[in-house]
């Protein structure tokens, strides 16, 4: 049984801007509700909209015909993609530039997209013969019925703009469950979910998505034990009519494809829902699948493991075979262990977190025997003794405990001084990597990172938050070749880590009747904000000398933890002042 898909919130969005024209009379009057005048002739009439920010919905165009005529809609997240007049890419290629073709009788009438579309930029194109008056035009934005609770503000005005951004890519992102780009894939993806979630719940509290989310992934449960790395055998794909994808009612490769890192982000997503929404209920129905996740990572096989053939860890075009870290894989599995062991001491099977405890630490030493140490900054992506080293691997292995926080700073000038070491592209990745600096006390370090990393979005105009970066470009992250998602929820990370890192506020029990609160502010002369829970906003503020104040609401009691001083028990519903 999977609970109910919500009934989605539409808001009418206008165009803020006519920013190219051609064969066009009064191309502003639309946007006042005037008429543009668009006259077909030698070649075609072109108006290219700009609503200021991406959205995902339905556009309404209100227009008249003079005669039966053929109007073309290209889409873009940035303008430099809604004005490629012709698909740059050939038929075999796996993506092509979303684009839809409206034929239109004479006459008044509201024309309409043939389903959903995610886009920032619109290009009308008129075809003719008929010439077109365009009246007005909305985009109806659609996502989840949810309600903004927690916030963050500070004195930096990037970071700011970077969980500002974050916020409203999730709030995107966030349909009939939690989709992991809305303009390329729409889809219901494992690992998306995870990272998603995380970045999600400190601004909602969102649990009845989450809970359906993960119900999608048990329904796509292998006879091996393993989860399909996109939902679609349970539905999980809500963006209509795009070619490149085939016909996804009829199963194939793409919803049968199992990633071994995805699979080990299930157990960790299903702790981490339970941990955040104190839903136990749902961990008792997923036991089952749980149980038979950690089976197929038990048994297999690393020498096998091929990315992205079984397991993906970030894309780096310099290199287009090298996709994963095999060391980074290990200690993901690792981890997942580790999840596994809290997941079933909760529901009361000690044996089985005792074998899963002991079953982390074990594939913790192997990994370090297999590929060199973290502790020393020597931690091999593969085998052979002159394998790439990366950010990726080091990273994993503080998140499977095979590297404490001590040897995380300890190691850190080394790697990052080393021009050869990779760094993380994708967004999910990078998350990970903010998350152990931050939870490792180098929150200065973590502060540079993310400023680089969020600055180049931010630069570049972003709105919405990048599937990836490569810093290496100077400006922004074209869409060409790569066909690249610019609102993609696994990139949203400062949502998490304003909330859980800067101002340091985490659960520490199912459904966060018990938190933890460690701000750590880096190079911040201030921040504050509030973080949603069940239960209500848990309130911090603090300034760079470490005086502020918190408040809990009620059910929540709290440890606050500041560096050089003891720890205070916290009440709820009681200011406290420190």
């Amino acid at each position: 049984m999977i609970t109910p898909a919500p009934t989605l919130v539409r808001t009418a969005f206008p165009p803020r801007a006519v920013v190219q024209a051609r064969r066009v009379r009064r191309r502003d009057a639309c946007l006042r509700g005037g008429e543009t005048l668009m006259t077909p002739g030698p070649t075609p009439a072109l108006l290219a909209l700009d609503f200021g920010e991406e959205l995902v919905g339905v556009l309404e165009l209100t227009v008249t015909a003079g005669a039966a005529t053929r109007l073309e809609l290209i889409y873009g997240e940035d303008l430099e993609e809604a004005l490629l007049l012709q698909d740059p890419y050939p038929p075999e290629h796996w993506y092509h530039q979303p684009r839809d073709f409206l034929d239109l009788p004479a006459g008044a009438q509201v024309a309409r997209q043939p389903g959903r579309r995610a886009f920032r930029f619109v290009t009308l194109v008129v075809h003719g013969p008929g010439a077109l008056r365009l009246h007005g035009a909305v985009m109806l934005l659609e996502h989840a019925p949810l309600t903004d609770r927690g916030w963050f503000n500070s004195s930096d005005p990037l970071l700011n703009d970077a969980w500002q951004i974050s916020r409203r890519t999730l709030r995107l992102c966030l349909q009939g469950f939690y989709e992991d780009g809305v303009k390329r894939d729409g889809m219901l993806w494992l690992g998306d979910y995870r990272v998603e979630f995380l970045c999600a719940h400190p601004l909602f509290a969102d649990a009845a998505l989450a809970r359906r989310s993960l119900e999608m992934f048990a329904q796509c449960r292998h006879e091996d034990g393993s989860l399909s790395a996109v939902a679609l055998l349970a539905g999980g794909h809500l963006h209509p009519r795009i070619g490149y994808l085939g016909d996804l009612s009829q199963p194939g490769f793409l919803h049968r494809w199992v990633l071994a890192n995805y699979c080990a982000d299930f157990v960790a997503g299903v702790w981490e829902y339970v941990l955040h929404t104190g839903d136990v209920e749902l961990v008792r129905s997923l036991d089952t699948t749980v149980r038979g996740v950690l089976a197929y990572l038990h048994a297999f096989d690393l020498a096998k493991a091929e990315s992205p053939k079984n397991f993906i860890t970030d894309n780096q075009p310099e290199q287009p075979d090298w996709w994963g870290s095999r060391a980074a894989l290990a200690y993901q599995i690792a981890a997942a262990f580790g999840h596994g062991a809290a997941l079933a001491s909760l529901l009361g099977d000690e044996a089985s977190a005792a074998r899963h405890r002991a079953e982390q630490a074990r594939r913790g030493h192997a990994a370090a025997d297999r590929f060199g140490s973290a502790a020393t900054a020597s931690c091999r992506d593969f085998e052979d003794a002159g394998a790439t080293r990366s950010w990726h691997a080091h990273a994993a292995a503080y998140h499977a405990g095979a590297l404490d926080a001590a040897g995380l700073r300890s190691i850190h000038p080394r790697l990052q001084a080393d021009p050869t070491v990779r760094r993380p592209m994708a967004g999910f990745m990078e998350f990970y990597l903010l998350q152990a600096w931050f939870d490792a006390g180098l929150a200065r370090e973590a502060l540079a990172e993310l400023r680089s990393y969020y600055g180049q979005m931010l630069r570049s105009g972003a709105t919405t938050t990048w599937e990836l970066v490569d810093r290496r470009e100077p400006g922004i992250d074209h869409i060409v070749p790569a066909g690249r998602s610019h609102c993609h929820g696994w990139s949203a990370g400062p949502a998490y880590h304003c909330a859980a890192q800067i101002l340091g506020v985490v659960p520490t029990a199912p459904g966060y009747h018990e938190v933890s609160i460690r701000p750590s502010l880096g190079d911040l002369a201030w921040a504050e904000g509030e973080v949603a829970t069940p239960h209500g906003t848990i309130h911090v503020s603090l300034d760079g000398d470490g005086h502020g104040e918190a408040t809990l609401p009620p059910g929540v009691t709290g440890v606050l933890h500041l560096a050089g001083r003891p720890a205070v028990r916290m009440a709820p519903e009681k200011s406290h002042a420190f």
